[in-house]
């Protein structure tokens, strides 16, 4: 009897330090078999990707949206701009202050936008200069809505082509402010459009009176063979 129970004693203790010697090998070996797992396995990578994926898609979109719009804005800018230097150019009478501040409300409406818009029409006039004997370009006037005259041909210059002498330039600017819907780049953006054209039916275009038809200060010279009474001059034969 003693001897039965002694053996079976034996026999739980070695059953038991066997289980005590497994689980302390599994449990120390569980933290480096649950990161392999956890690395091997694939489940839940849709949603990892999706966190990653769809704030970007998201700015894609907006950013889509607005570069389109910044686009359409500028084609309508450009388009009021060209059919204001067409109105201009087909003038035949004077313009003055109401005319362009029509034109200004025209642009306004072609636009489609609210904002702190401008238009600025100015002529220009290809002479020769009495002192220097040389051709230059010169302001015969310059108005604005929204925004100040040319006070000086050097913001000009660059855009002109080459003119004759005696002959009339129309340059027409039309500035359009442009707010982005979502706050992707800038906040706002002043688009610049400038649109030149030659008097159709005039050769010149004028400013309130005959007064504003050529440069401040400045004589045409006289046809060469005649006087100051329009008579034609001996050519002394």
């Amino acid at each position: 009897m003693t001897m039965t129970m002694t053996m079976t004693m034996m026999m739980m203790m070695m059953m038991m330090t066997d289980f005590v010697t497994k689980f302390y090998v599994r449990t120390k070996a569980m933290p480096h078999q649950l990161l392999k797992s956890f690395v091997r396995r694939e489940t839940g990578s849709l949603s990892v990707e999706a966190v990653f994926a769809i704030p970007i898609l998201v700015w894609a979109i907006c950013a889509t949206f607005v570069f389109f719009d910044a686009f359409r804005t500028q084609n309508q800018s450009q388009k009021a701009t060209y059919t204001l230097a067409d109105m201009l150019s087909r003038e035949e009478a004077p313009v003055n202050g109401n005319y362009l501040t029509a034109m200004h409300e025209l642009f306004d409406k072609m636009t489609g936008t609210e904002g702190n818009h401008a238009v600025r029409a100015t002529v220009v006039m290809q002479i020769i200069d009495p002192d220097t004997d040389q051709e230059e370009t010169a302001i015969v006037w310059s108005e604005g809505v929204g925004i100040n005259r040319h006070e000086s041909i050097d913001g000009l210059q660059p855009r002109l082509p080459n003119l004759a002498v005696g002959e009339q330039l129309i340059v027409i600017e039309g500035v359009q402010e442009w707010t982005p819907v979502f706050k992707i780049g800038p906040a706002t953006y002043r688009f610049r459009e400038v649109a030149l054209a030659r008097p159709r039916f005039a050769p010149q275009l004028c400013w309130e009176d005959t007064t504003g038809c050529v440069p401040p200060g400045y004589v045409p010279p006289q046809p060469v063979g005649s006087s100051d009474d329009g008579a034609l001059v001996s050519s002394g034969f």
